[in-house]
């Protein structure tokens, strides 16, 4: 006759319990500060002409594990995807960027905020994923 016996069993599932719970805890807030770090560093990028662009660029969270970052601006995908060089009409500006003397204003260059922004943030976020992960373990366990 062959006996096993299992010690800690209860102790084991109380961790894996709370191991689940922890992590999604801990993954979720590391995830919203992640998206505001990027957010901070696209309104640092974005072109400062009026200031609206940076202005208009948040964070919403769209469901406990889901966030989005916004460009509300309606021009701000022109400044992060490109477009082709054109003459706008000096109405279409408002009035502290009118040149003096022009009713026409040229626009041919774009300046990407959000893509750098998220480049540069991604390169931690495994970082911050594996201390949430550690930090979640720890709890688990009852330490802080």
């Amino acid at each position: 006759m062959i006996s096993i016996q299992i010690n800690g069993i209860n102790e084991t599932t109380q961790f894996l319990r709370g191991l689940s719970r922890n992590m999604r805890k801990e993954i979720s807030q590391e995830f919203e500060q992640f998206m505001f770090d990027v957010r901070k560093s696209a309104k640092l990028r974005a072109p400062r002409d009026t200031g609206e662009l940076a202005q208009s660029i948040i964070v919403e969270k769209m469901s406990p594990q889901s966030w989005v970052l916004l460009v509300q601006s309606p021009y701000g995908v022109y400044q992060e995807q490109g477009f082709k060089p054109h003459w706008i009409h000096s109405s279409q500006i408002i009035q502290s960027q009118k040149l003096k003397g022009s009713n026409f204003f040229f626009v041919s260059k774009h300046t990407p905020f959000v893509q750098p922004a998220l480049e540069h943030n991604l390169s931690r976020l495994s970082q911050r994923m594996e201390n949430a992960t550690n930090k979640a373990i720890r709890k688990s366990r009852g330490k802080k």
